[in-house]
């Protein structure tokens, strides 16, 4: 299993500008090479995502984005955000209603039959992302006996993360 965290809690430092601006330029290239366009708003829906240490919902993303340019609309964020997911750079966490940040490096996950289990961390919120092609074909296999033709996409394990269990439970 080969774990990859795709973001971190709220207590987390924040980027340094040199390292936003690497993520962002390694993006633009991964686009490139795919034939897709990283735009100056996707640019910046990333930006701003990465600016909080990766993980954001999206009215606070466009909260961001009218500090910067004034009135935005819904649409604009959520339409760079399915990009940015196309394109392999953000995952949605359905169960925490916010999204991530991909780890993009060593290498991408570019392999459209592979798919992503993000654990989530019920008490803090970190959201880990873990490629283990055994573990998501054991679930695929188990999906095609218990419920046929259903497909699974990104698999969400809610959990404890480490930091968690060891912490004392807040009353």
């Amino acid at each position: 299993m080969s774990p990859t965290n795709a973001s971190t809690n709220a207590s987390s430092a924040r980027p340094s500008p040199a390292e936003v601006s690497r993520r962002l330029d390694r993006a633009e290239a991964l686009c490139a090479a795919r034939g897709a366009q990283l735009t100056a708003l996707r640019r910046e829906v990333l930006e701003l995502l990465l600016l909080r240490q990766g993980s954001a919902k999206a009215y606070d993303l466009q909260d961001d984005l009218r500090q910067r340019h004034g009135r935005v609309a819904p649409t604009t964020v959520y339409r760079a955000l399915e990009f940015l997911m196309e394109q392999q750079l953000v995952h949605r966490v359905d169960t925490l209603n916010c999204f991530v940040v991909c780890n993009l490096d060593p290498q991408p996950h570019d392999h459209p039959h592979e798919h992503t289990m993000m654990l989530v961390c019920s008490r803090c919120g970190q959201v880990t992302e873990v490629h283990d092609p055994a573990a998501t074909e054991a679930i695929g296999r188990a999906l095609q006996t218990d419920a046929p033709g259903f497909r699974a996409m990104d698999i969400e394990i809610k959990g404890l993360c480490a930091a968690c269990q060891s912490a004392p439970a807040s009353s």
